[in-house]
């Protein structure tokens, strides 16, 4: 079946990287393509809408060879996390690129926060990084405990893994970090070294039970020590991969907090295109 690709680009921005990176994997894919740019109300425009809808087609078909299987409109949206997974919802949107805008003291705005909790499907955060000729995917999974949540987030992100490898030709690598609080590093309480030396065997061959099943044994993985804000950075770093793949759990109220600065920290330090995958 054709898949369904919707990327979101900021009116105000010429960044074709989102742009670009989707006309990269929508023949691989064999997918269909939908770009939104957003206005807000208050937005106050040189141009009109109709004529931002032609320069908006025009980009589309500077960047893809053939426009055929491309839609492109321009919205007005005061909300456009809201507007996004509405239309996921109604159009069984398969993935959403989009951006990710970094600065010193913040990664995401709320509306990405919005976007990674309540998305129906995957969405791809674009680092403002192109992919290289020889990429590698780190993918990134959880082996604390048995609930079926974490070995549903497993599986999706591998198969997710599986098919980005094979559609790009790249190399899979799969991690998993012993989870150890970074205040008892800071204090000096645990060793992180002794932590894996203890926990690693046992870590490894979970890893390779988890790749058995889904017939990944060719897949190389790395087992490591610490919070996940600074192993899954530093390993993407070492290893130069150009796609980060996590899994998350998305929740509301104070847990959604929590969930969020833990998620928010590991993307503040990534240097590179991030596919999130979440769970309800």
């Amino acid at each position: 079946m054709k898949k369904h690709i919707l990327v979101i680009t900021n009116i105000k921005s010429d960044d074709l990287l989102p742009l670009e990176k989707a006309r990269d994997i929508i023949h691989p894919f064999d997918a269909s393509v939908e770009v939104v740019k957003f206005l807000h109300s208050n937005d106050t425009l040189e141009t009109s809408l109709e004529q931002l809808e032609k320069s908006l087609k025009a980009t589309v078909n500077e960047v893809f060879d053939d426009a055929s299987e491309i839609s492109s409109q321009v919205i007005y949206s005061d909300d456009i996390a809201d507007w996004v997974v509405t239309r996921c919802q109604q159009t069984a949107v398969d993935l959403v690129i989009k951006t990710g805008h970094r600065s010193e003291s913040l990664f995401h705005t709320p509306c990405d926060w919005q976007l990674i909790r309540h998305l129906p499907c995957p969405i791809l955060i674009a680092s403002h990084v192109k992919w290289k000729s020889k990429a590698n995917i780190l993918l990134t999974v959880d082996l604390s405990g048995n609930k079926t949540m974490h070995q549903k987030l497993n599986n999706l992100t591998l198969n997710w893994g599986e098919t980005w490898s094979k559609v790009t030709h790249t190399e899979l690598h799969a991690m998993y970090s012993i989870p150890i609080a970074n205040t008892l590093l800071e204090l000096d309480i645990v060793d992180k070294h002794t932590v894996k030396q203890n926990n690693a065997a046992q870590a490894q061959q979970k890893m390779n039970s988890l790749l058995e099943q889904c017939k990944l044994e060719s897949v190389t993985s790395h087992i490591t020590a610490g919070p996940p804000a600074r192993t899954i950075p530093h390993v993407a770093n070492e290893l130069h991969s150009d796609l980060v793949v996590m899994g998350t759990i998305g929740r509301e109220g104070m847990s959604g907090l929590l969930w969020g600065n833990t998620a928010e920290k590991v993307l503040h330090h990534l240097r590179t295109d991030c596919l999130i995958i979440g769970a309800a």
